[in-house]
């Protein structure tokens, strides 16, 4: 086969590379001990069989598959920290909530303290009040 790829490339004087998307990629084809105008790598004859071959058929699908994992795998470990944060966070309006609750109950507990005690005061200087003015005028 390279009997025969060998010739023809040297015939035409490079080598093309399709790739799945129809891109051409055309490589020249340099002489051992060529000095070449320009600078750039040269792909073997062998190397360039494997690469055009990997690049047809389903090395596509296998790359988008590849990628496609990687992606959940970073989408399921973001989430899993999200919730890891959400958790915290739920746990501390939790922990707020109760005290906000025990602080109303505290508060209402207190009014009804000051409430009695206001009453409780009222009554003792009205009682003291009359007191005086019963023993003064008497």
């Amino acid at each position: 086969m390279i009997n025969f790829v060998l010739p023809f490339i040297m015939q035409i004087g490079f080598a093309t590379i399709t790739l799945d998307d129809g891109h051409l990629i055309q490589a020249p084809f340099v002489q051992h001990g060529a000095i070449s105008k320009t600078s750039g790598f040269v792909i073997r004859i062998g190397d360039m069989a494997d690469i055009q071959s990997s690049l047809h058929g389903n090395s596509c699908l296998i790359r988008v598959s590849e990628i496609k994992a990687r992606f959940e795998l970073e989408t399921e470990s973001r989430v899993n920290r999200c919730e890891e944060r959400l958790n915290v966070f739920r746990k501390s309006l939790d922990e707020s909530t109760l005290l906000n609750q025990n602080l109303k109950l505290e508060l209402k507990e207190e009014r009804s303290k000051y409430k009695k005690l206001l009453i409780g005061s009222v009554v003792a200087s009205v009682a003291l009040t009359a007191t005086t003015i019963f023993y003064a005028t008497r």
